[in-house]
């Protein structure tokens, strides 16, 4: 296993490695239907494909260790049919024999998949290459295949691809699973005589009294390197006769299928997508087959994708435009240093990272952000998951809270354009009651009656009635451009300035939904997304924390029951079950409402949307979470049936589980509220609702008497009581009174918060280890019945004593410590987990937790794990890199590169890793597991939430934490690059990347460190005395060359505006940072 010069990771051998699965990106381009397509280092690699999701597959889904077994079979397969110098026929499978005569190997790429062999005693050579279609108006998997005939003499070969069984559209995955026999009787196949056909079912399949047509359908295509379109055979016994294992092809082997016209049965089966193809190869050359499957909106489509491919070498042209597409998008972190394998993960990590978060992009004037390409993560090893990409242009896919608002964090160092934007997304899906939403949709679109009398007027006299129907709902672009071009709809401008155009005149809301439960920890990532954005706009705090009153809080249906309704004794004794009801009476009025339906309104749900300021929502937060201390007032209680980010303990809730890095996260908040308030005049007032005042007055109350007698127990059952009946109040909404309050007074209230947390953290830091406790959960000894009973039947309870169970350490517990942790106390706590069992020794990485053998099953699935596997005592990769991160934000360089050294994906051993070291994992298989042999292995393919805490420790490593500040009312750039002088480059480069649109040539002296920041701007160290940044190190001048040509000396340590104001506008094409030693 190896990287090559041009990135791309080889593996030699393929069928004899480890078995791992990956997949192709989906990306299509902004003007593409994405197809997702997952791929085994078995067989011809793809395992599985189709459109939007596993319900609309083309070849079947089925997880990582199902497809390994049957990828071979059931996947992509190639007979090859010749003589041999004595007349016999010869039938050779690629990519099915593993000896010593044949050598193959996959080549992985960001764009595409390749998969080479050579068989000698054959003499062929055989390349398959897989991409995914870009820029087209229907969506497909791409495969070429090359034959090469490596005998001295012409040889006569047929050749016999494709899928022995193809899906037709309209089966769900469940189908598939549990009736595929019965599934068989819809089955049809469509346009046959025109060599495309269409796979889909005759009608829907549900046994329901409205039945619809079917017009959508999956389709194939093959034709020949001189653009002959070639018979399909859909029919499996027409090539496999009564052999229904696939495994030979009968009918192949007896006669020639490359010219068949017989009869195929085109219903009541599954069918294949085959081809056969007879050529004669000279010696030393090669023969191509092309071949498309993919997805149509009907089958008129079929005549234009026909006229397509004919066109030269169309597929060639795409495979290129595919790659740019690709390029463009990890140009955005280009980085040049003197380690190659570092330089292609950062490409790689920036793509794995927009496939969760999307990749922000402006449509339509103002400036208006839309996330495209995103997706939740699901593949085959993570077969748990439901993932959805929009299959139109534009595309966006679902995904949740926490991964997308983690996987934006570092948005604005790519694209400066995004500004506030993902924080007014995420701060507006917060709650009054401090919970979100789980799932989240993407963004709609919203036109007034006005906005859409003037789009009609863009559309074709004969089209505008459609139109107008359509847009009095709402859509996302994708949705919009999918309606245009199914209905042939005529536009008097070209579609993409359509679109702009739409997009200017409308409103946006984020679609959500409440999804399983509510986590703890969803919140805390809010601050991280502020940081960023004041990193690189430091100007703008007031105007972020006061001035923008357009603010809101999501509102829903669901309600957290109080503790009266979700204590109850079981068989098993006490439990909190059942914590989240539906309420039937306030999703009748969320749907009511005719716009912005899950904004919360005055007059408890009827009257206008409340609009407040983000600092508001914040003190909001603030206070409910405060209100959610565990009764040792360490821990924020899991109150409403999910966890917090370890969702493995899922069974914590129910046994009144409770986590410290809550806890640790809220003391960070309050600190970062308090130095934000300090600069603003004490007499400055901040208007409340109401009812948010009197939660906050009381609960300022209790702090306060806890500050005096430090009765914890107490505390926690009147904040409680004080949080249940608030709760009650706002479920409908505010009644829509205000409450000023003075900036003094919210920081003398923020202040005792966080003595109150200093005592929290404290307790939480007695441990056997001296590291911190991460999660507790508590047993009821004293309670009583009530009267009253669950719908399960169980007796409610009134809790009035608790016993703590800590458990034991977790790597969560540290790493939010070093959040609010100064130096010292970082690297002292740095030494203490090397010493601890979250260390591993073998590996030099850091476990998720340590040994759970004695804790009860309760706890959750963790405790059902073998240590070392999935989330019990594995290398979790996100963790690890969190921690990772904590250390380079906290200053500890040398400990930091020696883990980056240890740790970093893109520095281990393939061999060992056993899958490209340029894609992260969920995790790492730990010392800790009794499978000696795959200690260090990676599991679970790239989605991982590790690629935001590398894109952070990227930037952090380019230009420091805070290149931008706001000085004398001036804006000034100055970086700060952490980086170890074996970093710096030791021979001249010339480097090609694009800048925004554009394909721009840079030469690079020796000596130096490049990468591109903004998206827009090329950073140039150059390090002439060799030394560590972060060791004795000054910026002595910077030359500065402008997009205008200009070139502009500055001789300081630091750029100052006008410059620096360029340079976050884009005007800037290179700078270059001198430095030196002093």
């Amino acid at each position: 296993m190896k990287i090559d010069e041009s990135g791309n990771f080889i593996i030699e051998n393929y069928q004899k490695q480890r078995t791992f699965s990956s997949f192709l990106p989906g990306i299509a381009g902004k003007f593409g239907i994405p197809i997702w397509a997952f791929y085994v280092n078995r067989g011809q690699g793809v395992a599985s494909f189709g459109i939007e999701n596993k319900d609309n597959a083309i070849l079947e889904f089925l997880p990582a260790n199902k497809s390994y077994q049957s990828v071979t079979y059931k996947g992509f397969r190639t007979f090859i049919k010749f003589k041999d110098n004595y007349g016999n026929v010869k039938i050779y499978e690629p990519f099915t024999k593993i000896n010593q005569k044949i050598n193959n190997k996959m080549i992985i790429a960001p764009h595409c998949l390749t998969i080479e062999e050579i068989d000698n005693e054959y003499q062929l050579a055989i390349k398959i290459k897989y991409f995914i279609l870009p820029n087209e108006n229907f969506g497909s998997l791409i495969r070429r295949i090359s034959l090469k005939n490596l005998a001295m003499q012409e040889r006569e070969v047929e050749i016999l691809d494709g899928l022995p069984e193809v899906i037709p559209y309209g089966l769900s995955n469940t189908a598939l699973k549990e009736v595929s026999q019965t599934m068989a009787a819809w089955c049809r196949v469509y346009n046959l005589e025109n060599k495309i056909p269409l796979y889909r079912v005759k009608a829907t399949t549900a046994d329901s009294p409205e039945v619809h047509k079917i017009v959508k359908g999956h389709f194939c295509l093959f034709y020949t390197d001189k653009n002959n379109i070639l018979t399909p055979l859909v029919d499996p016994e027409v090539i496999f006769g009564e052999d229904t294992s696939f495994q030979i092809p009968i009918n192949f082997i007896d006669k020639e299928l490359s010219d068949y016209q017989g009869e195929q049965m085109t219903e009541n089966r599954f069918p294949s997508a085959m081809s056969a193809y007879k050529v004669k190869i000279e010696g030393g050359l090669t023969t191509t087959l092309n071949s498309l499957f993919g997805h149509v909106a009907n089958e008129n489509r079929l005549i234009e994708i026909k006229e397509l491919i004919t066109q030269g070498d169309y597929l060639v042209r795409k495979e290129k435009e595919s790659e740019i597409i690709h390029h463009k998008l990890t140009d955005n972190i280009f980085t040049k240093s003197n380690i190659p394998e570092f330089d292609y993960y950062c490409c790689q990590t920036y793509l794995d990272n927009l496939l969760r978060g999307g990749f922000p992009i402006n449509i339509g004037q103002g400036g208006k952000i839309n996330h495209i390409y995103s997706r939740k993560h699901g593949d085959l090893e993570r077969d748990y998951n439901f993932f959805h990409l929009e299959a139109s242009y534009y595309s966006q896919g679902n995904g949740n809270y926490r991964d997308i608002n983690q996987n934006r964090r570092s948005d604005n160092f790519f694209n400066p354009q995004v500004k506030d934007h993902n924080i007014k997304t995420f701060a507006n899906l917060i709650q009054a009651d401090g919970y979100n939403p789980l799932v989240i949709k993407g963004k709609k679109y919203y036109l007034t009656q006005k906005a859409r009398e003037e789009v009609i007027g863009l559309v074709s006299d004969d089209y505008q009635d459609l139109l107008h129907e359509r847009l009095k709902k709402s859509f996302t672009p994708g949705e919009l451009t999918s309606f245009i071009n199914d209905y042939n709809i005529k536009l008097n401008i070209g579609l993409d300035q359509f679109i702009e155009t739409v997009i200017t005149l409308s409103y946006s809301t984020i679609e959500a939904e409440f999804g399983e439960g509510y986590w703890i920890d969803h919140w805390t990532y809010l601050l991280d997304l502020i940081e960023n954005y004041l990193a690189i706009y430091p100007e703008k705090s007031n105007e972020l924390f006061f001035n923008d009153d357009s603010y809101y809080f999501y509102d829903s249906y669901m309600k957290v029951k109080p503790r009266s309704d979700k204590y109850v004794l079981t068989d098993l004794g006490p439990r909190q079950l059942d914590a989240i009801v539906e309420v039937e009476e306030k999703r009748k009025l969320i749907n009511s409402r005719k716009e912005k339906p899950y904004q919360l309104r005055n007059e408890y749900g009827k009257g206008k949307v409340y609009n407040t300021t983000l600092l508001v929502k914040l003190l909001s937060l603030v206070t409910n979470k405060m209100s959610t201390l565990d009764p040792c007032g360490i821990g924020i209680e899991m109150e409403a049936n999910k966890p917090g980010w370890y969702d493995a303990l899922n069974g914590l809730p129910g046994i009144f589980g409770s986590s410290t890095p809550e806890t640790l996260e809220l003391k960070r908040l309050v600190d970062y509220l308090l130095e934000i308030l300090v600069t603003v005049n004490d007499d400055y007032k901040v208007l409340l609702p109401l009812e948010i005042y009197e939660f906050f007055t009381g609960l300022n109350n209790l702090v306060n008497i806890w500050l005096d007698n430090k009765d914890n127990f107490n505390y926690w059952y009147k904040a409680s009581s004080l949080r249940e009946k608030y709760r009650e109040k706002v479920f409908y909404g505010f009644k829509g009174n205000e409450q000023e309050i003075l900036v003094k007074n919210l920081i003398e209230y923020l202040e005792a918060i966080s003595k109150k947390l200093h005592y929290s953290i404290k307790c939480a830091s007695v441990t056997d280890y001296g590291i911190y406790s991460t999660y507790y959960y508590y047993i009821p000894i004293e309670y009583k019945k009530t009267d009253q009973f669950s719908k399960g039947g169980y007796p409610f309870i009134r809790v009035s004593k608790f016993e703590q169970v800590i458990l034991p350490p977790f790597l969560e517990g540290q790493v939010r410590a070093m959040k609010v942790l100064k130096y010292d106390a970082v690297k002292e706590l740095h030494e203490k987990v090397k010493h601890s069992e979250l260390f591993d020794r073998k590996l030099k990485m850091y476990r998720l937790n340590g040994d759970l053998s004695a804790m009860p099953d309760d706890i959750g699935r963790a405790r059902a794990f073998t240590p070392g596997w999935l989330e019990n005592g594995s290398i979790w990769l996100h963790m690890e890199y969190k921690y990772l991160l904590e250390l380079i934000k906290n200053q500890l360089y040398d400990e930091f590169f020696q883990a980056l050294d240890d740790c970093l994906i893109a520095f281990q051993d393939p061999e060992i890793y056993g899958r490209s070291i340029l894609e992260n994992s969920s995790f790492i298989m730990s010392s800790s597991n009794p499978d000696e042999k795959n200690h260090g292995r990676g599991y679970i393919a790239r989605l991982s939430g590790s690629t935001a805490e590398f894109l952070e420790i990227w930037t952090i490593i380019a230009v420091g934490i805070k290149p931008f500040r706001y000085e004398n009312e001036k804006l000034v750039f100055e970086p700060k690059a952490i980086l170890k002088t074996e970093f710096f480059t030791k021979e001249e480069k010339r480097i090609t990347l694009n800048i925004n649109e554009k394909k721009c040539n840079f030469l690079i002296p020796k000596n130096c460190f490049t990468s591109l920041f903004l998206g827009n701007t090329l950073l140039v160290y150059h390090n002439p005395d060799k030394i560590n940044t972060f060791d004795n190190c000054k910026i002595n001048s910077y030359r500065i060359l402008t997009k205008k040509g200009e070139i502009i000396i500055a001789e300081n340590s630091s750029l100052k505006t006008p410059c620096a104001e360029m340079l976050r506008n884009g005007e800037l094409e290179r700078i270059d940072i001198y430095l030196s030693e002093g």
